[in-house]
């Protein structure tokens, strides 16, 4: 387990989970991911060629290594009722309620618990109420519905069953514009924050929209970060997609630590597939060093919890990586 040690603050590496999902279990090129009670974690996954179903996973990441589950898929490829097209977020209620967003069908599909369809809304446009691109989810505690549009550079927000309330941003470079805005998160004052990618920066707003504070310019540059997260002591943390770190900041905006990614043991679905594949052991064998896939490549999403967990999706090498914010941390005492 690898520690971080820095600011009055103490990281510990857990552990990862995933594999790519061609082989029956784990992800295909996840991004929006969100905690739900316990261990459980939903994840966006995107399809490609090889992989052309489009779903949620909701899987069980468990304390430990080795420790994971899948539970169940959620949707598939289609304009149906309950499927998706490109799914990019997902985010949660209090009733625990499953919201995704689809940047290509411009929807909001609603799920229950146990991943049934209940309904959508959105349309396509630009007017307000309507969604191009919804690339981002975030609820906040009065029960409203939070989208950034890639598409239309805003942030639009409704209530549970779609009723437009407000918007505000538009293209731009000036604070409370955005460029190609992406992740989104709400912390417990109500407070949004607004990966804005082709920006390169973080944007704070009040629940209304005023522009309160920019993460990322100064002393630390972003590159186009596309996903953001609060903890309950008010760190943001900033999934750096174009630096292949999550960057941490504290609540003035100070850069506290980088996660470079740690993920020295393959995930046990990652490696019952190197196992069953002989050549595949053979050719780990040959290589000098695993190092690099170590590190984050392309890290997509960013979740915090209220136990301190940080989990982090990463498209390329299609996995979580998980850390541990420690709360009681002491270092050990030593008779020398």
């Amino acid at each position: 387990m690898q520690t971080i040690l820095t600011k009055g603050r103490v990281y510990n590496y857990s552990h990862c989970v995933g594999n790519n999902a061609t082989s029956g279990t784990g992800f295909h090129y996840p991004n929006g991911i969100v905690r739900g009670t316990d261990d459980v974690v939903y994840v966006c996954n995107q399809p490609d060629e090889l992989q052309p179903v489009p779903h949620i996973s909701k899987v069980s990441v468990g304390k430990t290594w080795h420790d994971e589950e899948h539970i169940q898929d959620i949707g598939g490829l289609g304009q149906e009722d309950g499927n998706f097209i490109w799914p990019a977020s997902v985010t949660l209620d209090d009733e625990g309620h499953l919201y995704v967003a689809d940047e290509w069908l411009n929807r909001i599909s609603v799920f229950n618990n146990e991943g049934q369809f209940l309904y959508k809304w959105g349309a396509s446009g630009s007017q307000e109420g309507q969604l191009q691109g919804p690339s981002g989810l975030a609820i906040d505690s009065n029960g409203h519905v939070f989208v950034t549009e890639n598409l239309n550079h805003r942030v639009s927000v409704f209530d549970k069953k779609g009723k437009f309330l407000n918007t505000w941003g538009g293209l731009g470079t000036e604070h409370g514009s955005l460029n190609h805005p992406w992740g989104i998160t709400i912390d417990n004052n109500d407070h949004v924050y607004v990966a804005d990618w082709r920006n390169d920066r973080v944007e704070k707003y009040s629940a209304l929209g005023d522009y309160l504070q920019t993460f990322g310019k100064t002393p630390i540059t972003l590159s186009r970060p596309s996903s953001v997260a609060v903890d309950s002591g008010g760190d943001v943390y900033v999934a750096d997609w174009g630096n292949n770190k999550i960057e941490i900041f504290d609540a003035n905006g100070d850069s506290i630590t980088s996660f470079l990614g740690n993920a020295e043991r393959l995930s046990k679905w990652g490696e019952a597939r190197v196992i069953s594949n002989p050549d595949a052991v053979k050719a780990r064998m040959r290589v000098p060093s695993h190092e690099p896939e170590w590190k984050f490549y392309r890290p997509t999403g960013v979740a915090t919890g209220s136990d301190g967990r940080i989990m982090v999706t990463e498209s390329q090498r299609m996995r979580i990586q998980i850390y541990q914010k420690e709360s009681n941390w002491e270092l050990p005492q030593f008779n020398l």
